[in-house]
């Protein structure tokens, strides 16, 4: 099993371990006994190629400088502790491609049933497309550099097929990073099939930039899904989103969408104008019951001079409905921030009859229901044909039978005549004739990613053999002793090592030759501190890696 550490000093290191066919945990590589600064910088120039058979664990603030590139394979695991946070830096570029079996997985580096939001950072893609801002930077300065420039094509890479789970680290108050943030990316960069689930802050935030955006899901972020700022002028279609209602902002309230155009709201160009179509938002009212205290609000905020534009999309189980406000009203008035064909569920009345923010604009319900929309009026959840309830593990938001969106999508609006968009008969991210597993988002996302064990391998290696190893340890807890049982399934040299969490090997119990047959050693953890360990058997052709726990 290799292992190997990028060349660093006491900071940002990203740090890995083989991972062969049948491994079932890989640890990280030995960093003695150093301190690693959880904001520690670590500067990459030249190309990087990362191997999917490698379990890889970041650490601090790793940049991709201008002309440099990563390449992340598809199947690649990385799990981040926290802040460590991944840039690209202007100029710098990401080629992070999974597949549709063999997504590349960012994650936390906690154990299954202990994960949380805003367990480690998160992915940041900068570029030089243009933004309305002089020398913006990303939350407050913490990470270094600014972005944009004037190249709308600007390409930053690929990032296609790509999980991100639990990001949103916590530098100060108000200060987290989004589960991907992009800012300043250009037209010329693909990005498709991702999903961000439980992010402390925001899912997906665009900070100007040209890049569109499809198949994108969005699981239990705690502000908003969907933000776009400062000049962003995407496109976006077939996009998921789901609230967990146990996760809302702590300091804020919990939106669907928002959009601001600059801080001041000013007439800086260029203006924040993404386009959305066929997007299903499930709001937390159609997951469960509301805690005390949850800060849930609207289905959209959109504000400071922005013209967010959606069509074709059911927005479902916020208490509010849309909130436009202050210059927003007035490019919603001269129909260049346009909603259309949208149905739109609440349970808080703003004013009588009418679930839309009426203190901030009193016709925005006029507005509305003149655009083919759905409803002012307070309504069930399941109005609109998902079904009774949504599950958080196994979501099926198809629209059924006798739904209002289906057959109803509209596709005449200028806003949707480029071949970027993809016409559809039914409004929403789901096709109402395919089932779960013929969805777009079948295979490559993950719904319950608090219970996936990502030190077991999900595949093997190709044209590597893969033997079944039997291996366990009794007692587990233990203090100071326990006995390893593993079985050898064919004859030749093994190696039997035991490693801490941090990737240490803290003894070579055994290494020779042996035959085809069952075994069992003794570990004596005298003079280790109480924690988990790792004990791996490899040999001809197989590798076995389990967890024991030492308890003092």
């Amino acid at each position: 099993m290799k292992k190997f550490t990028l060349p660093a000093l006491l900071g940002l290191m990203i740090m890995a371990a083989a991972l062969p066919a049948s491994a079932t945990w890989v640890g990280t590589a030995d960093l003695g006994n150093i301190d690693i600064d959880p904001l520690a910088p670590y500067n990459q120039t030249g190309v990087r190629t990362l191997s999917a058979d490698t379990l890889y664990t970041l650490h601090g603030l790793y940049y991709i400088e201008s002309g440099a590139e990563i390449i992340i394979p598809a199947g690649t695991i990385i799990q981040g502790v926290p802040a460590a946070t991944l840039v690209v830096k202007p100029g710098g570029k990401i080629y992070a491609e999974g597949t549709k079996f063999k997504p590349v997985i960012f994650t936390s580096s906690e154990a299954p049933g202990n994960r949380f939001p805003g367990d480690w950072g998160g992915i940041v893609i900068l570029g030089n497309a243009p933004v309305n801002k002089t020398n913006p930077l990303i939350e407050g300065g913490i990470i270094e550099g600014s972005f944009g420039g004037t190249n709308p094509t600007d390409n930053s890479g690929t990032f296609t097929y790509c999980r991100i789970e639990y990001p949103g680290y916590r530098f100060q108050l108000n200060n987290e990073i989004n589960g991907l943030t992009l800012g300043g990316v250009g037209s010329d960069t693909e990005i498709h099939h991702v999903q961000v689930s439980y992010s402390f802050d925001d899912s997906y935030e665009c900070f100007g930039g040209t890049v569109d955006l499809h198949h994108i899901v969005a699981i239990g972020g705690t502000d908003d899904e969907f933000d776009t700022d400062f000049g962003y002028q995407g496109r976006i279609q077939f996009g998921f989103a789901m609230k967990d209602p146990d996760f809302s902002d702590p300091t804020g309230s919990s939106n669907g969408f928002e959009s601001d155009n600059d801080g001041s709201g000013s007439s800086a160009w260029p203006q924040t104008h993404p386009v959305y179509s066929n997007m299903t938002v499930i709001g937390p009212q159609y997951v469960g019951p509301l805690p005390i205290g949850n800060t849930f609000s609207s289905a959209g905020v959109i504000r400071r001079n922005s013209r967010t534009s959606i069509f074709n999309s059911v927005i479902a189980g916020y208490p509010k409905g849309m909130s436009i406000r202050d210059a927003s009203q007035t490019q919603a008035s001269m129909d260049t921030l346009r909603f259309f064909h949208n149905e739109v569920t609440g349970s808080s009345e703003q004013s009588p009859g009418n679930i839309h923010d009426t203190g901030r604009w009193p016709m925005v319900g006029t507005w509305f229901m003149a655009r083919a929309n759905q409803d002012t009026l307070p309504r069930a959840e399941s109005a609109v044909g998902l079904g009774a309830s949504i599950s958080l593990t196994n979501p099926m938001p198809i629209p059924q039978a006798g739904s209002v969106l289906i057959g109803t999508a509209d596709w005449t609006d200028s806003y949707l005549a480029d071949s970027y968009f993809q016409p559809t008969t039914y409004r929403g991210a789901f096709d109402p004739a395919l089932p779960m597993n013929r969805q777009w988002t079948a295979y490559w996302t993950n719904f319950d990613p608090q219970n996936t064990d990502y030190s077991l391998a999900a595949s093997g290696v190709e044209n590597t053999p893969a033997r079944s190893v039997a291996l366990n340890n009794y007692p587990n807890p233990f203090n100071p002793a326990t006995t390893i049982s593993f079985s050898v399934p064919q004859a030749g040299n093994v190696v039997v090592e035991v490693f801490d969490v941090r990737g240490r090997k803290v003894s070579e119990m055994f290494k020779g030759a042996l035959e085809a047959k069952d075994y069992s050693l003794n570990f004596n953890g005298e003079g280790l501190s109480s924690g988990t360990y790792f004990y791996r058997v490899t040999g001809n052709g197989f590798s076995a890696t389990e967890k024991m726990q030492l308890v003092k």
